[in-house]
C-alpha cells in the first residue's frame, strides 16, 4: 500500500513540477516580449489624456487570507484632430474622472496607445528572476535533473538501463506518503473550519443592520423627504465614474443626503479620505471596527461624511434641522444617538 501511495505522490509532484516549469518559462518569455514591444515604442508621440471613467475590482487571495483592490481607468486623448480612447487596469491607486495623465500613441496608427512612456526595466528584471526561480524549482520537481543525468549515463556506459543506480534528487517522497492520516486530517479539517468561521463572522457580524439603498430611499420617503436616484449626478460631481455603483440622494432647501455604494471597500475608503466638507467648526471624529465618521458643526450648519464597507454617506443640513436629520439617520442604522456618532454601519 505504501508503495502505491509513494508512486501516487511522486506522480503528483512531477505534474506540479512540470506546470511550474511551463509557468516559469512563460513568465520569462512574457517579460522579454513586453520589454521588446516597449522598446519599439520609443518613437511614439506623448500627449495629455483625460480620465473619463474609473472602476475597481477586489481580488481575493484565500491562501494568504487577504485581498487587494485593483483599479481600471478609461481615458481620452486627441491626435490629428480626432478623439481616441484607451484604458489601463491593474492599478493600485485610483484616478478620478477629469484627472489628466500622460500617454503616448503611434503616429502611424493613433488608436494604438499606452501609458508606459519608456521601457520598464524593473518589470523585465522581476519577471526574469521570478520566472527563473519557478522554472528551476519546477525542473527539479518534475524529475528533469534525474532524466538529464540518466541520459548522460546512458550515453557513456554500456550497462543495461536496469543497472543504472537511482539518482538522489534530494526529495524523499516516501516521507510524505508515510505521514499518518490521523496527523494531517484533523489539521486540515481545523483549517477548513477556521476559514468557514471567518467567512461567517465577516458576513453576519461585521455587517450591520444599516439600510441598503432601496431601504434608505423608502425610509426617506416615509419620513417626508424626496429621495431620487442620483447615480449619474454623483459620478460627475465626485469624479468617481463607474466606481460608483449606485447612489440615492435627498436634495431639499437646507438638506443634502447622498447615500452611495461603491464597487469596492478600498475605493470607498480612498474617496472618504479625499472628501472635504464645505464648512469649518467643531470637529467630531471617530472610528469603529467597520467604518469611520467625520462631522463638523458650525454656528449655522452641520456636515458629516460617514463610511462603512462599500457605503459612503454625505450629510449637510442646518443646525435648526440637525436633530431631525440625525434622528432619521438613527432609524436607518447610520447614527448612534447615545454615542453621538455614526454607527451601526454596513
Amino acid at each position: 500500500m505504501w508503495r502505491k501511495q509513494n508512486r501516487k505522490f511522486s506522480l503528483y509532484f512531477r505534474i506540479m513540477g512540470l506546470v511550474m516549469l511551463i509557468v516559469g518559462i512563460g513568465l520569462i518569455a512574457d517579460g522579454i516580449g513586453n520589454y521588446v514591444d516597449q522598446s519599439r515604442q520609443k518613437g511614439w508621440i506623448t500627449t495629455a489624456a483625460t480620465v473619463t471613467d474609473a472602476s475597481s475590482q477586489v481580488v481575493r487571495y484565500p491562501t494568504k487570507g487577504r485581498s487587494r483592490t485593483y483599479y481600471t481607468i478609461v481615458y481620452e486623448y486627441e491626435a490629428n484632430g480626432e478623439i481616441y480612447t484607451g484604458s489601463i487596469g491593474h492599478l493600485l491607486s485610483p484616478r478620478l474622472v477629469g484627472d489628466t495623465i500622460t500617454v503616448k500613441y503611434d503616429p502611424e496608427m493613433p488608436e494604438e496607445n499606452t501609458t508606459i512612456l519608456s521601457p520598464n526595466t524593473r518589470d523585465l528584471v522581476t519577471l526574469l528572476i521570478l520566472g527563473t526561480a519557478i522554472a528551476v524549482v519546477g525542473f527539479f520537481l518534475s524529475g528533469g535533473l534525474e532524466l538529464f543525468r540518466n541520459l548522460l549515463r546512458k550515453k557513456h556506459t554500456e550497462e543495461p538501463k536496469e543497472s543504472v543506480p537511482k539518482t538522489d534528487t534530494g526529495f524523499d517522497s516516501t516521507a510524505i506518503a508515510k505521514i499518518p492520516a490521523k496527523q494531517w486530517v484533523p489539521r486540515l479539517a481545523a483549517w477548513l473550519l477556521a476559514f468557514v468561521a471567518v467567512i461567517l463572522f465577516v458576513k453576519f457580524f461585521l455587517t450591520s443592520g444599516a439600510a441598503d439603498l432601496d431601504e434608505f430611499r423608502n425610509a426617506a420617503v416615509a419620513t417626508g423627504y424626496t429621495a431620487v436616484d442620483s447615480t449619474e449626478d454623483v459620478r460627475q460631481r465626485w469624479g468617481v465614474g463607474s466606481m460608483l455603483i449606485r447612489s440615492v440622494s435627498v436634495h431639499e432647501d437646507s438638506l443634502r443626503l447622498d447615500y452611495c455604494r461603491l464597487d469596492s471597500a478600498d475605493g470607498c475608503r480612498r474617496l472618504y479620505a479625499a472628501a472635504t466638507l464645505p464648512i469649518t467648526g467643531e470637529v467630531t471624529e471617530g472610528n469603529t471596527f467597520t467604518g469611520q465618521v467625520y462631522a463638523v458643526d458650525s454656528p449655522t450648519n452641520f456636515a458629516a461624511k460617514i463610511r462603512s464597507g462599500q457605503i459612503m454617506l454625505y450629510v449637510y443640513t442646518t443646525q435648526e434641522d440637525k436633530a431631525d436629520v440625525l434622528a432619521f439617520l438613527e432609524t436607518v442604522g447610520w447614527w448612534d444617538g447615545k454615542k453621538a456618532s455614526a454607527l451601526d454601519m454596513d
